[in-house]
């Protein structure tokens, strides 16, 4: 299949403004990019492939930028994690591509952010200079499930810089780079997953990105200006309005059909 000039054009709207954020804070263009792509029709793995694309590209240039924050005993074991956790979720993404109707996937969408949502709010720690490894586990599975899922894997993670006695800086550089190393792991998955039906949307995405290398550019620049606690209530921010979003619009287009 092709897409029309339009589908592309919201294609690259979408993913722009989610570069920016990305760029910005090290996370959130998934959590922007895929409910709001598959509320603009757009299937699951079609939606969830255009994310990975861009944000393959994002997080492999804000992990190489941003590098000399982080030491590489840092990421060893959230990365190892993360991989073990994202075919799962790519198989997850498969039956319900399969099983539900665009409405009902949209709605899984946004009960995934809401459970997100719901661990942000009941399950803050005061930030600390590590985690005990049960918590690492927990953090790192859910989200490399999410990223197999719908490449939407951030959310956690932001769970975990927050609770870190970390820079701003520091913690983009964490979130770019546990991204990144993912990226193969959850390309394989899909692949495996979705075989050639995913090709349309990676080439589409991949003939937009000078535009968004654009609003990662932007991003990165807003990004640098940012205080830990700014960072914070950001990353949070942003999390709740998506989950809203995603939750509440799908409700509100049946109510309206």
């Amino acid at each position: 299949m092709t897409y029309s000039p339009t589908e592309v054009a919201l294609l690259t709207a979408i993913m722009t403004l989610g570069s920016v954020v990305q760029g910005a804070v090290g996370f959130a263009s998934g959590l922007i990019g895929v409910p709001l792509l598959v509320l603009s029709g757009f299937s699951l793995p079609e939606a969830a492939t255009i994310n990975l694309v861009s944000t393959g590209v994002q997080n492999i240039t804000g992990a190489w930028k941003l590098w000399p924050h982080l030491k590489a005993r840092e990421v060893v074991f959230p990365v190892f994690v993360r991989w073990l956790a994202i075919p799962c979720g790519a198989y997850v993404a498969y039956l319900a591509d399969q099983r539900l109707d665009p409405a009902q996937s949209k709605q899984l969408i946004g009960l995934f952010l809401l459970v997100v949502v719901g661990v942000l709010w009941g399950f803050k720690i005061s930030p600390r200079e590590s985690l005990h490894l049960g918590w690492q586990t927990l953090v790192f599975s859910s989200s490399g499930f999410l990223m197999g899922f719908a490449a939407i894997g951030g959310a956690p993670m932001v769970v975990y810089v927050n609770s870190l006695t970390w820079s701003a800086n520091k913690s983009r550089a964490f979130l770019f780079f546990c991204s990144a190393s993912s990226l193969p792991v959850a390309l394989a998955a899909y692949w495996f997953e979705h075989g050639e039906r995913i090709l349309p949307a990676a080439l589409a995405t991949l003939c937009v990105l000078p535009l968004i290398f654009t609003g990662l550019w932007l991003g990165f620049r807003l990004g640098n200006r940012l205080s830990k606690p700014l960072f914070r209530r950001i990353t949070f921010g942003l999390i709740v309005l998506i989950a809203i979003i995603a939750i509440v619009a799908p409700l509100f287009t049946k109510t309206t059909a």
